[in-house]
């Protein structure tokens, strides 16, 4: 069972609310509370919320009353219903929500919240990766050109002009590309200052995962700058030993871009870290049990799920930290993840067991290691 609360008097939302979890999905139970104070003294399990909206437009609410309400939600995936023409009254709320909507919500774009929260509740968190989420003040927006770049990208018949004359409109992200498709990083022979051949040579779903990186740069205030940068840097490093080691063991191109945005993605859990005042290497943020999913990881796939990628994308940054035997798609994809992280020491040292399962993989003859 998954539990909705709305904060809100607005009728359309309520009608929205009850149609959905009365008529499309029964396993979501609605609460609602028709002011901040009702539902401050209501009884609760604050782990249980999984969906919250508040209606910013329709009741008169402090910013005290609106972090006290999500402060009761700690986990779940929090939706204000505000103005969506006014950035500035959209980015007020956004250090306590992840999402917003606007008065006239269409119901396609309500369906997939509901979605959205359903996948965060099914992910495997840790009592050390709940306690640090439940703590975060700060958390960024979805970039607005990222979810215009997405839409385009559903269309199967797009062309690379469209996508350039998309990312054109902002000349900071171009640039940055730019650089980035002209560095080491990305291993191209000749130098390119064409937008539209820098996106061909890259491939349109690492382009896309590309512009999520350096949109989302742009929004992370107060953090240091040399800090940050060598988070960012660590992350084109480390993608680009897994592409690397993704094509010496042959995998599909589809398969090395995967590995490739997979591994750029996992550095957004260590930024949102790093936002909320967490020093990356307290060890504090060491998980009490070995073998458990890292918890800026754990952070990662919190985030990108808040912001609708789907499983796809979630289960190789979650199984990473372990080999797996599988035929399952995406089994190669995070054990490529897992076997670039390791030193030739560390893949050694590890168990006879593990190295004859690696040994027997694809990933054999690209590690020197015998069947």
């Amino acid at each position: 069972m998954f539990q909705v609360v709305a904060v809100s008097l607005n009728p359309a939302l309520l009608s929205y609310l009850r149609k959905y979890c009365e008529l499309n999905d029964p396993r979501w139970q609605l609460k609602i509370f028709p002011t901040v104070g009702s539902f401050a003294t209501a009884p609760r399990n604050n782990d249980s919320i999984d969906l919250l909206f508040f209606d910013a437009l329709g009741l008169t609410s402090s910013q005290e009353e609106k972090r006290l309400v999500c402060f009761m939600a700690p986990l779940a995936l929090r939706v204000v219903v505000t103005n969506p023409e006014h950035d500035d009254v959209v980015l007020s709320h956004l250090d306590h929500f992840h999402s917003f909507i606007g008065a006239s919500v269409e119901f396609d774009h309500l369906t997939q919240l509901f979605r959205n929260a359903e996948r965060v509740k099914q992910l495997p968190q840790t009592a050390l990766s709940k306690r640090l989420l439940s703590s975060f003040l700060h958390y960024p927006v979805f970039p607005r050109l990222s979810e215009q770049l997405q839409r385009q990208l559903q269309d199967p018949k797009v062309e690379i002009s469209q996508v350039a004359r998309l990312l054109e409109q902002d000349p900071v992200v171009v640039s940055r590309l730019m650089q980035l498709v002209n560095s080491p990083y990305m291993g191209f022979v000749s130098e390119t200052l064409s937008l539209d051949i820098a996106i061909s040579r890259l491939g349109l779903q690492v382009v896309n995962a590309l512009v999520l990186m350096l949109s989302l740069r742009s929004q992370l205030q107060g953090l240091d700058q040399a800090e940050h940068n060598k988070v960012l840097d660590n992350a084109m490093q480390f993608a680009n030993q897994c592409r690397e080691l993704a094509k010496t063991a042959k995998l599909r191109r589809s398969q090395q871009d995967h590995v490739f945005i997979a591994a750029m993605f996992s550095c957004f859990g260590q930024l949102l870290l790093l936002q909320n005042g967490f020093v990356l290497d307290d060890p504090q943020l060491q998980n009490s049990e070995p073998g458990e999913v890292r918890a800026d990881v754990a952070v990662t796939a919190h985030l990108l799920c808040l912001w609708g990628f789907d499983n796809r994308m979630l289960q190789p940054l979650l199984n990473q930290h372990q080999f797996v035997a599988s035929d399952a798609p995406d089994a190669d994809v995070s054990n490529c993840l897992y076997l670039a992280r390791l030193s030739r020491g560390e893949l050694q040292a590890l168990p006879a067991a593990e190295k004859e399962l690696i040994a027997a993989s694809v990933f054999a003859g690209a590690l020197g290691l015998k069947p």
